[in-house]
């Protein structure tokens, strides 16, 4: 097979221009990068951005707490979820052992401890979702395992 030098041309014009459309929207968002920094840097030097007011932060003590209010109620759901855990190791030992009375009465134990979470955090979704998101999978699994139960998977 010939190759023509006319060909190679082809090639490398196609590379080239290639090349060239890459590289236009890299300096597209580079100049949209630069132009952002510069109107955000102009605004603060101009002086159009308005400063907060200064305020004592002894009066803020309300502020404080509420985040501290907020940290303790997430921290009570995530102590009474890892006690939700610890019951379902203790449930799967339950099913090990074929002691299916303790066993179901564990997996009701579990299912009355996502209910009262999600009594005592009924803001949880819009508060912290992915806490919301283990409790909401800590009772599928529940549900599940019921009807499972239910249906006499495992006697």
């Amino acid at each position: 097979m010939e190759i023509r030098p006319d060909q190679i041309e082809g090639v490398r014009q196609n590379e080239q221009q290639s090349a060239k459309r890459t590289k236009q929207p890299q300096q597209a968002f580079g100049d949209l990068l630069d132009e952002e920094v510069t109107k955000a840097s102009g605004q603060t030097q101009s002086g159009t951005a308005i400063a907060p007011p200064i305020a004592n932060p002894l009066l803020q003590t309300q502020a404080v707490s509420q985040v501290g209010a907020v940290e303790s109620t997430t921290e009570s759901a995530v102590n009474q979820m890892d006690g939700l855990l610890d019951k379902w190791d203790e449930y799967a030992g339950q099913l090990g052992s074929s002691d299916l009375k303790q066993a179901y009465g564990s997996l009701e134990s579990i299912a009355d401890g996502v209910n009262r979470i999600r009594e005592e955090n009924p803001n949880m979704a819009e508060s912290n979702p992915g806490l919301n998101q283990v409790v909401n999978e800590l009772d599928a699994m529940a549900t599940t395992e019921r009807f499972k139960f239910n249906r006499g998977d495992y006697v």
